[in-house]
């Protein structure tokens, strides 16, 4: 298993969690790929609210919008 990347969060509020959720899950994404402007909201917005306690259930089949 590959060593998770060091994410230093700069304060304790709910939204800094979620910012350094987001930082791990875009550096565990695979190489070379880029993220959209909605794709980065959506996601940080599902970080938020997991942070918040909320479960967020997702399609591992769904399809981005690079993808069609």
């Amino acid at each position: 298993m590959s060593e998770l990347p060091r994410i230093d969060i700069q304060g304790e509020s709910e939204p800094a969690v979620a910012l350094a959720l987001l930082r791990i899950i875009m550096e565990s994404s695979k190489d070379g790929q880029e993220h959209d402007r909605d794709w980065i909201l959506s996601t940080y917005a599902d970080c938020l609210a997991v942070v918040g306690g909320a479960e967020v259930s997702y399609d591992e089949d769904e399809k981005g919008p690079e993808e069609g």
